[in-house]
């Protein structure tokens, strides 16, 4: 296959280009509006009790029972409200008019007109709030359709009206979120182009990994604007698959001209270099988008909409990178021949020269390995430690970044009012319940430890009755989580069934959905990665061994943002506004992510070592001719991949600002502990066991295996 993509390109070099740029155009063309079919992030599982319950209530009383919009009405000087004036009663109504007429608002509970609003106005008397409950089942996203069109629609000359709430918040973090993708994209595109320039040392090379990230970008839009079309798709998978796309254009353009140059240095520029670089440089690039894939992949099975729509993109863009890359670059170089180095910045050795530094620093390690090994593998140990005591958040006011609309009116409302105001905890009772059991069950749970009241059961049908519960902590907090636990173990009354809602309940529910997923997810991704890194080096020794280094840097890099965000050791750093809490679904996307990353350059430096040995190196030879050609080229790919990720971290939401850490930590950490020091300290101790494989298996693997043909 490589070598007819060779031929192709060396043959029909405009032509192939004219194709891929036929397929830019038509991606452009129908994927430039991507965002606007979008949709929120989605944490929620459909399945989970918490959303079944949403479901029975929404049925029987077309709305959801817990408010996903709240209305803060305050005077306009900051003073009292005097709710006894006809103006300010007659101004109040008129705006609960208004937000009732609010699309996808069910119902609206005027404080001042509805008794079963009375916990509405503040002791103060310096506010009052009104809730808007939502008939749609998807607060996530038609919420924020529906907060939009209230902030827009609900104003008063006569009284100052904030907005906050679920739906509000959510709305506020996507359009943050679409921001911070415009501003990722201006620090990362001018940052790599600086370092591209440094690295390759003329502008015309330079420029060569731009157009592929660019390339795949587009390719990604086309690819979640189909998908948008036939399954609900996260907006969060854009800035995934853009932060990807320029990553692995980085990794597989500075893979292959860097080959391309070495193979120059030999035969001098020519068909020769041409296919060496294809045949060589292109194995490495074509298993790592498939190792990318095959993990990002993964996350296709998991049920929250955030999770399975970046899994999609990544595995889309993994597949994508990698094959515009090895069309686009190899054509581009038999155009180009020697002008590939044209308008040189300053003589050196570029990216392409094999390092002395890194073969004499493979040697050295492997003269040493196992105290390398113990100290490196402790180092990362240590790191991982503070996993232990890391608490996780989830989606809640905390998410909302401060200076947006909603984020003063939500400080008031959690510091003046009961939680079950704004964060209320619903019980649903389904069945054949009498009004005694329903009193009785209401006196069980007021008994609760963290329970702070307990509103009366309301009947929405025959058959379905809820009440509303304010937890003492906030929604998140550890007690009010047991709170909710404690409700759902309390005995249903005879013949009927207890569910629990709310946004303490959704988050526990998550957390659930995630523990009993993440078997599969890990099971898919280690089945992937095992199979493809055996057909390329022909050893069940080394996938194992890449699976236990990948764990060692996963650990440590979730051990550090504990220590950066829960603890505050990068709050200073990274102007960090959010809980001190790491966010739980931001982890199994990180698990995949960095666990794919690792994997990348795994493939990229076995694929250079098994090279040299098939070719009669010895084992240590092998590893040090190895790393010393691919760790100018992997370094130089992980820093510019880091700032890359670390664009992202300018986003003042908290989970953004994670995940683009997290994943730059990641790299970092692979490419400096455990490619410089783990893997030749251990391919050393290994020897010529790294290669072994059962006899059925080897038979297997030059039967089916990638070969260089």
């Amino acid at each position: 296959m490589l070598n007819r993509i060779a031929g192709i390109t060396w043959r029909r070099p405009k032509v192939v280009l004219l194709l891929v740029t036929l397929f830019a155009i038509t991606a452009g063309a129908v994927g430039h509006d991507v965002e606007h079919h979008l949709k929120a992030a989605g944490f929620t599982d459909s399945a989970s009790e918490s959303e079944r319950a949403t479901v029975v209530l929404r049925d029987a009383l077309g709305y959801d029972a817990t408010p996903g919009i709240v209305a803060l009405v305050r005077a306009k000087d900051g003073g009292e409200l005097h709710v006894d004036d006809p103006a300010v009663r007659a101004e109040v109504a008129r705006l609960s008019d208004r937000l009732a007429a609010v699309e996808h608002v069910g119902r609206v509970v005027d404080p001042l007109a509805d008794p079963r609003g009375a916990r509405g106005i503040a002791a103060d008397g310096r506010s009052l709030v009104i809730s808007a409950h939502l008939s749609a089942q998807d607060i996530e996203d038609v919420g924020g359709a529906a907060a939009t069109e209230a902030k827009e629609t609900v104003r008063s000359d006569l009284l100052d009206v904030g907005f906050a709430g679920f739906a509000p918040g959510f709305d506020e973090v996507n359009d943050q979120t679409r921001k911070d993708l415009t501003a990722a994209e201006l620090i990362a595109f001018p940052a790599l182009t600086v370092l591209l320039l440094l690295v390759f040392r003329g502008v015309v090379a330079a420029l060569i990994p731009l157009l592929i990230g660019v390339l795949s970008i587009l390719g990604a839009f086309l690819f979640l604007r189909i998908m948008s079309g036939v399954v609900d798709t996260s907006l969060f998978a854009l800035n995934i698959a853009t932060a990807l796309s320029l990553g692995l254009a980085v990794d597989y353009a500075l893979l292959l001209i860097s080959r391309y140059r070495e193979e120059v240095d030999r035969h001098g520029h020519g068909e020769m270099a041409h296919r060496a670089m294809v045949v060589h440089a292109g194995r490495g690039v074509v298993f790592s988008g498939a190792t990318v894939a095959a993990a990002m992949a993964a996350l296709v099975v998991m049920p929250q909409r955030f999770l399975y729509s970046v899994g999609a993109a990544g595995a889309a863009v993994g597949l994508l990178a990698a094959v515009i890359a090895i069309l686009v670059v190899p054509a581009l170089v038999a155009l180009l021949g020697p002008r590939l180095d044209a308008l040189s910045l300053r003589r050196g050795p570029s990216v392409a020269a094999q390092s002395g530094g890194w073969y004499r620093l493979a040697r050295g390690v492997m003269r040493r390995p196992v105290l390398v090994a113990v100290v490196s593998a402790g180092a990362l140990l240590a790191a991982a430690a503070p996993i232990g005591g890391a608490l996780l958040t989830g989606p809640s006011a905390e998410a909302v970044p401060p200076g947006q609309p909603s984020f003063e009116p939500g400080q008031y409302l959690a510091a003046e009012y009961p939680r079950d105001v704004t964060e209320a905890i619903t019980v649903t009772v389904r069945g054949s319940a009498t009004d005694a059991d329903l009193a009785a069950m209401r006196g069980e749970i007021s008994g609760l430890a963290g329970i702070a009241s307990a509103g009366p059961f309301v009947r929405a049908s025959p058959e379905v009755a809820f009440a509303t519960v304010g937890a003492r902590d906030a929604a998140l907090a550890g007690r009010a989580q047991d709170a909710v636990r404690a409700i759902r173990d309390l005995p249903p009354p005879t013949g009927a069934q207890t569910l629990v809602s709310g946004n303490t309940a959704r988050f526990v529910d998550q957390k659930e959905s995630l523990v009993a997923n993440a078997p599969i997810v890990a099971a898919i991704i280690i089945a992937g990665t095992t199979l493809l890194l055996f057909l390329l080096t022909g050893s069940v020794v080394l996938p194992i061994k890449t699976l236990l280094m990948n764990a060692l840097t996963l650990s440590a890099t979730f051990g550090i943002l504990v220590l950066g965000f829960q603890h505050g050791w990068l709050s200073w750093a990274l102007d960090y506004p959010g809980p001190d809490a790491v966010e739980v679904t931001s982890l199994v996307f990180l698990f995949a992510v960095t666990f794919a990353l690792a994997t990348d350059y795994a493939v990229l430096v076995l694929a250079r070592i098994k090279e040299q040995h098939e070719a009669g190196a010895s084992n240590e030879d092998a590893v040090a001719i190895g790393i010393g050609r691919t760790g100018r080229i992997i370094s130089a790919a992980a820093v510019m991949i880091a700032v890359v990720f670390l664009a992202f971290a300018v986003s003042p939401v908290f989970f953004m600002k994670q995940i683009a850490v997290g994943m730059a930590i990641g790299v970092i950490i692979d490419t400096t502990i455990v490619r410089a020091l783990l893997v030749p300290a251990l391919m050393r101790l290994f020897g010529e066991w790294n290669w072994w494989a059962p006899r059925p298996l080897q038979r297997i693997q030059r039967r089916i295996g990638f070969g260089e043909v």
